[in-house]
C-alpha cells in the first residue's frame, strides 16, 4: 500500500473532536433556577482534553460567554444567573466550542452549543394600580358589582405558573365582599350596607398562581360607605310643653324641657329642616318658625278660650325630600293649672287624608296626636280588617303594614283608640282614602286572533263584497277599576279595517282594490285611560278566502290573455327570423355562385335541376353549337369554345314555386301578411339586380379573353321580355350583339350566322325573364 493511501486512512480513523453518535452540534437543557456554577451538562465529544495526556484541546470562541468549559474535562458549568424571562440573565444560551486535535496539522474543529433555559415558578402575581379604594352608598343593592378591572400579572411563562386566581383573604369585614370568579378580578358586594353602623372598612385581597408550590402577593381595599337618604329626620325630645301667657298676650312661648328642635338622621347628608303645625282647631292662634321651630301666639287668647290649654302637633320635613319628615306634639297649659289631671284626648276627632295606592309597606302615613303624648300610651284599631292593613306606633304614628289595591277597596274608615292602661281611654275617626294608581296594564282574552272571511262573499263584487260584514271580535279588560280602554289596530294594511269600542271589526270596502295578499297580518292595541296610561298589544290574522277566489278567478283570464298574446307575438318572431335566415342564405349563394377557372364550377341553392341534368339539358337543347337551353325551368347562357365553355344559368323560372310556397306559409301569419309580402318584393328586385350584374361581369370577362373569338362559334344569351328594346351592333367579322333591358337587367345576346338557333334559345330567355323574382341561384360555367 502505498503511502498515501496510508495516510487516507489514518485520517477517516482518526476521529477526534468528532460528536458521539454523530451530529453536528450539541444541545443542553437547563432550568432558569440553576444556581451559577453548576455543571449544565457534558460534551459528547471524541477525544481526551486532559492537559497532560489527552489528545485534544477544547476552548470556546466567545469571550465573557454565560458558560465556561472546566479545564481538562468536558464540563460545560453555568457562569452567569439564568431568567426565562430575560430580566435578571439570558433566556436562551448559543456559543461555539472549538476543538483541536493534538500532534496534527489538521485545522480546528467547530462544535455549536446550544443551551435551552426552561421555566420554573419563580415570579409571584403582582397587582396592578394597587392599592384600590372605592366609595359606596349604603344603599348599594347587594350583588352590585363594585370593582372591575382588578388584576395581577405574573412574569412566567405562559401556563399554570402565570395563572392568576383571586380570593378575599378572611377578616374582620370579608363577609361584605367576594370575587365574582376565582379567575377573574371582578369584585361584588355580598350584603348590605348602613352607614350609620359602619362608615368604611378594608378587606384584604390575594393573587395566587398555580405554581406547586404557587406564589402569591396580597393588597388592601378601602370601602368609603356614604350616607344616603334612608332616614327620617327626629326630634330631639317625643314631646315637648309650654305655657300661655297668663295676660294672655302674643308672644313667644317657652319651650320644655328645651327649645323644638330635629335633625337628619343621616348623618352623612344633615339635609336642612323646616317646620309647619299641623293644621287642626287650636293651631289658628300660633305659629311656628320654619327654620328654627319657635312657636310664637299670633293673638291675645282670653281666660275663656283655650280653658283646658290646646296641643299642637308639629312637623320636621326635610327640604330636599318632603317624603321625610317626623312629628312631635306640644302640650300648652295656662298657668296654675295641671294638664295632667285633664282626660285623655286625641287633639282631633277625626283625622281625614288621602294615600297612593302605590304607597311602600312600612311608611308612616299619619300621626294620631293626644293631650298627653308619650310611649306609656298604647293605640288599637278596633275594625279587625283594618287592623290587617295599618297599625299604631308608641307614639301615635299611623304605620302602612299591607299594601292597599284600590280595585278591591277605594276608602278605609276604622276607629283608634288610646289608653294610658289605667283609666283614661279616648278614641278618633281615621278616614283614608285611596287614590288610584295606574299598576295594570290592559289584558286581551286571547294570546292570537285568527278570522276568516266567509266563502259566501267570494262571486260578490269588490265594491260591496265585504260591506258591513263583521270580520271578528277582541276583547280587552283593564284591572283597574275606572280606566277605559281604546282599541286600535295596527299594521301595513289597518287602513283596510275599523275596530269599534267593543272590539268588533270590520273591513272598509272601498279600499280593498289595494289589496294583494289572502292574509293580513294586523296588531290590535288596547291603551287604558290611566295616568300615564298602559297599553298591551295582540296579533291579528285575517284571511280572506272571498277575495282570494275572485282575485285568482281574474289572476287566470288576465294570465290566459297574456299567454295569447305572447304565443302570437313568439310565431310571429318565428316566422319573420326563418323569412330573413332563408333571404341571407339566398343573397349568399347569389354572390358565392359566380367562379371563373379552368374547372367546371356549379352554385346551387334550393334548385330542383341537379348539375348532371343541367348539363344533359344543356347537350339537348343547344347540340353543341352554341345556344341557350331552358333546363328546369332554368334558362342557361353558353359561351362556347372548342376547348372551353362559359354556360349561366337564370335563375329566375323556379322562383314561382317559392313564391306560391311563401304565399302558402304567409296565410298562417295573417296577422304579417303584408309586411312579408313587401319584404319579398323587395327581395326580387334585389335578385334582378343582383343576376344582371353577374351577367354583365360574366360577359365583360369573357369578351376580355381573346381565344373566345378566335373561331366563328360564338353563342347566345338571348333574354326577351315584352316592352324589351333592342339595339344591334354590326362588327368586323359579321356578329351581332343584341343588347335588351328588361326591368333593370341588361341582356346582351351575341349572333353568328347560327340565326335561327339564337331566335330558338331567345324564346326560352323569353320564358326565363317572365319568371324572375325567385330566391334560388344556379350558374354553371364551362371553361
Amino acid at each position: 500500500m502505498s503511502a498515501d493511501g496510508q495516510f487516507a486512512n489514518g485520517a477517516i480513523l482518526d476521529s477526534r473532536c468528532y460528536l458521539e453518535g454523530g451530529g453536528s452540534a450539541e444541545s443542553f437543557l437547563a432550568t432558569e433556577d440553576l444556581a451559577v456554577g453548576s455543571i449544565i451538562g457534558k460534551l459528547r465529544i471524541n477525544g481526551d482534553p486532559n492537559a497532560d495526556t489527552g489528545d485534544i484541546n477544547l476552548s470556546l470562541r466567545e469571550k465573557n460567554a454565560p458558560v465556561q468549559i472546566v479545564a481538562g474535562t468536558k464540563d460545560l458549568v453555568l457562569s452567569v444567573e439564568l431568567d426565562k424571562e430575560g430580566l435578571r440573565g439570558p433566556s436562551s444560551i448559543y456559543v461555539n466550542v472549538i476543538c483541536i486535535r493534538r500532534r496534527s496539522t489538521d485545522p480546528s474543529f467547530v462544535i455549536p452549543v446550544n443551551v435551552r433555559v426552561t421555566d420554573v415558578n419563580d415570579n409571584a402575581p403582582q397587582w396592578i394600580g394597587t392599592p384600590y379604594t372605592l366609595t359606596l352608598s349604603e344603599v348599594t343593592v347587594p350583588g352590585t358589582r363594585i370593582l372591575q378591572g382588578a388584576r395581577a400579572e405574573d412574569a412566567d411563562q405562559p401556563g399554570p405558573f402565570s395563572t392568576v386566581e383571586y380570593q378575599v383573604l378572611p377578616g374582620p369585614y370579608a363577609e361584605l365582599v367576594q370575587f365574582l370568579n376565582p379567575l377573574e378580578g371582578t369584585l361584588v358586594l355580598k350584603k348590605a350596607l348602613d352607614y350609620e353602623q359602619l362608615q368604611n372598612f378594608t378587606v384584604k385581597l390575594r393573587a395566587q398562581d398555580q405554581g406547586t408550590p404557587p406564589r402569591h402577593s396580597d393588597t388592601l381595599l378601602r370601602v368609603v360607605i356614604t350616607d344616603a337618604d334612608d332616614q327620617n329626620p327626629k326630634f330631639l325630645r317625643e314631646s315637648y310643653s309650654a305655657e300661655l301667657p297668663s295676660d294672655g298676650r302674643a308672644g313667644e312661648l317657652r319651650m320644655r324641657p328645651e327649645p323644638l328642635k330635629a335633625i337628619d338622621q343621616d348623618e352623612g347628608i344633615c339635609a336642612p329642616i323646616q317646620y309647619t303645625i299641623v293644621q287642626s282647631q287650636d293651631a289658628k292662634y300660633f305659629r311656628v318658625h320654619p327654620h328654627n321651630g319657635i312657636i310664637t301666639q299670633l293673638a291675645p287668647i282670653g281666660y275663656s278660650d283655650l280653658t283646658h290649654g290646646a296641643t299642637l302637633v308639629v312637623k320636621a320635613t326635610q327640604i330636599d325630600n318632603p317624603d321625610r319628615y317626623a312629628l312631635t306634639t306640644v302640650q300648652l297649659t295656662r298657668p296654675g293649672t295641671h294638664s295632667d289631671l285633664s282626660s285623655l284626648a286625641f287633639v282631633q276627632k277625626r283625622f281625614v287624608m288621602r294615600i297612593r295606592e302605590d304607597t311602600a309597606v312600612g311608611n308612616r302615613i299619619l300621626a294620631l296626636p293626644t293631650n298627653k303624648p308619650g310611649k306609656h300610651l298604647k293605640y288599637t284599631i278596633a275594625d279587625p280588617i283594618n287592623s290587617q292593613f295599618f297599625s299604631v306606633g308608641s307614639l301615635g304614628e299611623l304605620v302602612l303594614a299591607k299594601p292597599l289595591d284600590y280595585e278591591k277597596m277605594t276608602k278605609h274608615e276604622f276607629q283608634v283608640i288610646a289608653s294610658d292602661g289605667l283609666t283614661n281611654s279616648t278614641s278618633a275617626e281615621v278616614t283614608l282614602e285611596v287614590i288610584d294608581v295606574n299598576d295594570w296594564e290592559p289584558r286581551f282574552r286571547e294570546t292570537h286572533y285568527e278570522f276568516m272571511v266567509p266563502k259566501s262573499q267570494s262571486l260578490q263584487s269588490r265594491a260591496d263584497s265585504f260591506e258591513g260584514v263583521l270580520i271578528g271580535k277582541v276583547e280587552a279588560a283593564d284591572g283597574d277599576r275606572n280606566d277605559k280602554l281604546e282599541l286600535s289596530l295596527r299594521g301595513q294594511h289597518a287602513g283596510l279595517f275599523e275596530i269599534d269600542a267593543s272590539g268588533n271589526i270590520y273591513m272598509r270596502p272601498e279600499q280593498l282594490q289595494s289589496l294583494n295578499e289572502s292574509t293580513v297580518h294586523l296588531i290590535a292595541i288596547a291603551t287604558d285611560s290611566g295616568v300615564p296610561p298602559r297599553s298591551t298589544s295582540v296579533p291579528v290574522s285575517v284571511t280572506m278566502e272571498g277575495l282570494t277566489l275572485a282575485q285568482s278567478a281574474w289572476n287566470n283570464s288576465m294570465l290566459g290573455m297574456f299567454g295569447m298574446i305572447v304565443g302570437l307575438f313568439l310565431l310571429i318572431i318565428m316566422a319573420l327570423s326563418c323569412y330573413i335566415v332563408r333571404s341571407k342564405k339566398q343573397r349568399k349563394s347569389s354572390s358565392g355562385g359566380l367562379s371563373l377557372g379552368r374547372n367546371r364550377v356549379h352554385s346551387q341553392a334550393h334548385s330542383s335541376v341537379s348539375s348532371a341534368n343541367l348539363v344533359t339539358h344543356e347537350k339537348l337543347a343547344g347540340n353543341g353549337n352554341g345556344a341557350t337551353v331552358t333546363s328546369g325551368g332554368v334558362s342557361v347562357l353558353h359561351m362556347k369554345h372548342p376547348s372551353s365553355s362559359i354556360s349561366m344559368a337564370n335563375p329566375i323560372n323556379n322562383g314561382l314555386h317559392h313564391v306560391g310556397n311563401g304565399a302558402s306559409s304567409s296565410m298562417v301569419l295573417s296577422s304579417a301578411s303584408n309586411l312579408l309580402e313587401r319584404e319579398r318584393e323587395r327581395e326580387r328586385e334585389r335578385q334582378r339586380e343582383s343576376y344582371a350584374a353577374t351577367v354583365r361581369s360574366i360577359v365583360s370577362r369573357a369578351s376580355a379573353n381573346g381565344q373566345l373569338y378566335e373561331e366563328d362559334e360564338i353563342e347566345h344569351d338571348s333574354l326577351s321580355q315584352q316592352g324589351q328594346q333592342q339595339q344591334t351592333t354590326p362588327d368586323n367579322n359579321n356578329r351581332k350583339t343584341v343588347a335588351a333591358v328588361t326591368g333593370g337587367i341588361t341582356t346582351i345576346t351575341t349572333t353568328t350566322n347560327s340565326a335561327v338557333n339564337g331566335s330558338a334559345a331567345a324564346s326560352n330567355l323569353l320564358t326565363a325573364s317572365d319568371t324572375m323574382g325567385s330566391s334560388e341561384n344556379n350558374l354553371t360555367v364551362y371553361f
